[in-house]
């Protein structure tokens, strides 16, 4: 009789990408996760995203020291200021992924300024900690942008601009078309979304 890893493995095709949910064997959601995850170690199977699996290619999998050296290579040579996790997908497996974005932030080399949103960073000159080379607002603007939103003028933008207002705009206020629901900005400073 077939264990539960190996009944899984079979429901597995050559290529492409399987959810846990397409995996119930009528079985508990626990004994389907200990089955993924021995089949994960013994690396017949690798984790792609969050419930998502595929076959394990031939190949010898790519340590997370060399990820982190392959996401540092395409960040530093890309113009970009903002990065997203799927950015990366293609270095490896999720996991690893997910351990060399955590490596490269404590090196300092990045910043997460949101759920799986990643700028590029260098020392603090004031305070020797890692911070974004841009600006908050041309971060988020560009995070948002990155995402498939609409970034327009804010309404504080609006007034300073058209004389209405002599308040000068503090540049925290971005105005989204589009409903946002995630938090833009590091180290306790966030912009303030607007809906326009």
């Amino acid at each position: 009789m077939l264990t539960l890893a190996d009944q899984i493995l079979e429901r597995f095709p050559q290529s492409g990408v399987v959810g846990r949910a397409n995996l119930a064997f009528g079985v508990n959601y626990d004994s389907v996760g200990r089955a993924l995850g021995q089949l994960v170690k013994e690396r017949k199977l690798v984790r792609v995203g969050r419930g998502q699996y595929k076959k394990a290619s031939g190949r010898a999998p790519v340590s997370a020291g060399s990820i982190a050296e392959l996401i540092e290579r395409k960040v530093a040579r890309s113009k970009r200021n903002v990065f997203l996790r799927g950015d990366f997908g293609g270095l490896g497996s999720y996991d690893a992924v997910g351990r060399a974005l955590r490596q490269m932030i404590q090196s300092g080399r990045l910043v997460q300024i949101g759920y799986g949103l990643y700028a590029k960073a260098e020392p603090s000159p004031f305070s020797g900690k890692p911070t974004p080379l841009v600006g908050i607002k041309r971060l988020a603007t560009e995070a948002l942008g990155r995402l498939g939103k609409t970034v327009v003028s804010s309404s504080f933008d609006t007034a300073y601009n058209s004389g209405r207002s002599t308040q000068v705009p503090t540049g925290r206020t971005v105005a989204v078309r589009d409903r946002v629901r995630r938090r833009i900005g590091y180290d306790g400073n966030y912009v303030v979304l607007e809906r326009a």
